[in-house]
């Protein structure tokens, strides 16, 4: 089966910084590991101007949306509460995006 791109959001549950700050060497070192699921790009979504996180976004890389669903179900994130929402995504990106060839090259590294 060909690996599809996906886009992952993610939004904290409120008051959820200091769970976020706890179990963020987690959530990293589970970004670092491998497995069926392809991190390619992520990182906080935050609130304008002051940094305070409200979630993250994700662009992964996978066979199914079912092993995109097991992998961030089990995020420390998610498991110790701090995400309240996650949706999945298929992502195309588009041919004219300025980024689209660097992630057809990530896809094809």
């Amino acid at each position: 089966m060909t690996a599809s791109l996906w886009v992952v959001h993610c939004v904290d549950a409120p008051g959820a910084a200091a769970r976020r700050q706890e179990l963020r060497p987690h959530h990293s070192r589970r970004l670092r590991e491998g497995g069926p699921v392809r991190p390619l790009l992520y990182g906080p979504l935050t609130v304008d101007g002051t940094g305070e996180a409200v979630g993250s976004v994700f662009v992964v890389e996978a066979p199914a949306r079912e092993a995109v669903e097991r992998y961030f179900a089990t995020d420390p994130f998610r498991m110790g509460g701090v995400w309240e929402r996650v949706r999945v995504d298929c992502f195309s990106p588009s041919e004219r995006s300025p980024l689209g060839s660097a992630v057809t090259a990530l896809q094809n590294s």
